[in-house]
């Protein structure tokens, strides 16, 4: 039985040499939206969708690019290292 936050929580970040992830876990509530608007996990959600429709928050350039399955809640994003501020020193 998955274990559900009282409040949308994030990841710290972590990375590769071309991405920087994190992964979002979502509220019970959140998590019936997820399964509608992605009918059933079947697709990723758009930027419009999880920025505006879930109230998950983060800075430009984030993605939806999978699904934490079998738990719907959890989002797993990234985005490019490259033109972003973040990129840790030991990645330079």
């Amino acid at each position: 039985m998955p274990q559900f936050p009282n409040r949308i929580c994030y990841s710290e970040k972590y990375y590769d040499n071309e991405y920087e992830y994190r992964h979002v876990i979502l509220t019970k509530e959140l998590a019936t939206r997820v399964v509608q608007l992605s009918n059933s996990g079947s697709r990723l959600l758009k930027e419009e969708e999880w920025r505006n429709q879930l109230g998950v928050e983060g800075s430009r350039g984030w993605i939806h690019y999978e699904y934490h399955k079998p738990e719907m809640h959890v989002l797993l994003m990234r985005r490019p290292l490259k033109g972003t501020d973040e990129v840790p020193p030991e990645l330079n």
